[in-house]
């Protein structure tokens, strides 16, 4: 597999992207027997906390890594602004542990400017991950 710019390779020889200091990488787990691709993500935060979990999905058609990155990205800006409106009242602020979502509200602009580039459809050529 060969990455385009912004994704590097993690110190855990995962695909990542660095926002606000934290890496978020991410990797296939297997097919599940419904055809949906689980991953496993993990964010590395600026002060050493490290934080996994393997609760993504795709659809129902599958989903390779750089669509994987968009669904998290996703449910962290989700999970953000929720946090941001209404504190740990809000209705997704508690899809993350405390430590991701606060983080995620402190770069929700980062996130956001990632996820549009990760969407667009232009930047989907300068970003896609090339696969063999």
């Amino acid at each position: 597999m060969i990455l385009r710019e912004p994704f590097k390779i993690s110190s855990r020889l995962l695909p990542s992207l660095t926002i606000g200091g934290a890496d978020v990488q991410l990797e296939y787990v297997c097919t599940g027997s419904d055809g949906r691709i689980h991953y496993q993500w993990t964010i590395d935060l600026p002060d050493g906390q490290t934080f996994t979990g393997d609760d993504l999905r795709s659809g129902c058609q599958g989903g390779n890594l750089l669509q994987g990155f968009e669904s998290l990205f996703a449910f962290l800006t989700a999970a953000a602004e929720s946090y941001k409106f209404k504190g740990w009242d809000g209705e997704n602020a508690q899809i993350f542990p405390k430590p991701i979502v606060e983080w995620a509200a402190t770069n929700i602009d980062d996130l956001g400017i990632n996820f549009e580039e990760l969407t667009d459809d232009v930047g989907l050529d300068a970003l896609a991950f090339i696969e063999d």
